[in-house]
């Protein structure tokens, strides 16, 4: 009887055996070939970067020099830049200010009135009001410069008096033509003082001759910023002498530091027998090519000759103050990019970059870094942005070796890496 499913012969399961096998190893093949061109093809993934330290870095300027010169000094003393908002004081108490006062009168008039620089301005007839006044001050030992009553004077040759030479009663007829009288006058100061945050800052009258007529060192240092800072002012304070009519002829600052320190700027002296000698001083100068204006104050000295000295040794220890400060240096390890296949390149900056800082400022340094893909050594891996008060600026960051491509065998080897799996 004939077997009705005879079984394939040996010679036909080995023919399908081979078929299949051939079958396998080309989709082997395939597979393979597929992979190796799909790693040989794939986009590598940019360096990681990383900023060494803190992406954004303050440095400040150290002020103990500053305050230790103040502290030394053994009377009401204040120091300062016209730069900035930082001042560094003995005391903070009021005292007596004396004359600094018409520092204050004008500041606050020309704020009622303004006066635009270089002008002459309105013209004031002296009355018999204003004889008067000349006649108490100069019988209470006060600068004062009799005229004639009916005189037409300027209101910048009234500033020139009253600043130049401290004439008083140029000083209070000046504001009495602003605001009429005294009540007037000492209202608008309180309301000044007030707007400006000078606390300590009281005022009876225009000339400094009351008594009570007081601030603190560090005020009086606030006064000599604003007044620096109004173009008028500035440029009268600044005088070491001036031309006037009427017979008065030439008159001379009573700042002592002209024709004995280089740059003065000039600003305010003070004198009466309870305030002592007071003086604030402004001069000019730089600090590794920064320009800078340095401001001392000093009150309640007892003779004409310390004012002088304290006044010269305040400014003196200013000049030693201001700091060049690498905020970037060249070569400097900014950050580093690590590649796909882990070579650690460092990214430093190619150049340097120095602030010239006075205590109480900053400069700060914020690094930002860029993309990088294959490239040789150099390229340009970021920045590190500079801000200061002496300038901005941005300094390149490179890369301090090539970012190579990993080689073939490599990426067959990792497709983790590669494809990010």
């Amino acid at each position: 009887m004939t077997d009705p499913d005879p079984s394939p012969s040996p010679r036909v399961s080995r023919r399908r055996g081979r078929r299949l096998a051939a079958t396998l190893t080309a989709l082997a093949a395939l597979l393979v070939g597929g992979y190796a061109a799909a790693c040989a093809l794939a986009p590598l993934p940019a360096p990681a970067l990383a900023v060494s330290g803190a992406a954004e870095q303050r440095i400040d300027a150290d002020p103990a020099a500053v305050q230790a010169a103040v502290d030394a000094q053994p009377r009401p003393t204040a120091a300062g830049w016209l730069d900035g908002e930082e001042i560094w004081a003995n005391s903070e108490e009021p005292a007596p200010i004396a004359s600094i006062s018409k520092l204050v009168t004008v500041l606050v008039a020309l704020e009622a009135a303004p006066l635009e620089a270089g002008s002459e301005g309105p013209v004031h007839v002296w009355t018999a009001e204003d004889r008067e006044r000349t006649e108490e001050y100069l019988a209470e030992d006060g600068v004062a410069y009799p005229i004639p009553v009916g005189t037409e004077v300027t209101t910048r040759q009234m500033l020139m008096l009253a600043l130049i030479p401290s004439a008083n009663d140029f000083a209070a007829a000046y504001a009495a033509s602003v605001f009429g009288d005294t009540a007037s006058f000492v209202a608008a100061v309180d309301d000044w003082a007030q707007r400006h945050g000078l606390d300590s800052l009281t005022l009876f009258e225009p000339t400094g001759m009351d008594e009570r007529n007081a601030a603190s060192p560090a005020d009086v240092l606030r006064v000599a910023r604003l007044a620096l800072g109004d173009e008028t002012v500035a440029e009268i304070v600044s005088m070491p002498e001036a031309d006037l009519p009427w017979g008065i002829g030439t008159v001379e600052s009573t700042n002592p530091l002209f024709g004995a320190l280089p740059d003065i700027r000039g600003l305010k002296t003070g004198r009466t027998s309870i305030a002592g000698y007071n003086l604030a001083s402004a001069q000019a100068g730089e600090a590794s090519g920064r320009a800078l204006v340095k401001l001392a104050v000093v009150l309640g000295r007892d003779t004409a000759n310390a004012r002088f000295a304290d006044s010269v040794a305040v400014l003196a220890a200013l000049d030693a103050a201001p700091q060049a400060i690498d905020v970037v240096a060249a070569g400097e390890e900014i950050g580093v990019a690590t590649t796909v296949d882990g070579l650690r390149v460092p990214l430093v900056a190619a150049g340097a970059a120095e602030a010239v800082l006075i205590p109480g400022e900053s400069a700060t340094r914020t690094a930002t870094l860029a993309e990088l893909r294959i490239g040789d050594a150099g390229q340009r891996a970021g920045t590190v942005a500079v801000a200061a008060p002496s300038g901005d600026g941005d300094v390149p960051v490179v890369t301090t070796a090539e970012i190579a491509e990993p080689g073939f065998w490599w990426r067959v080897a990792h497709p983790a890496r590669l494809f990010g799996g």
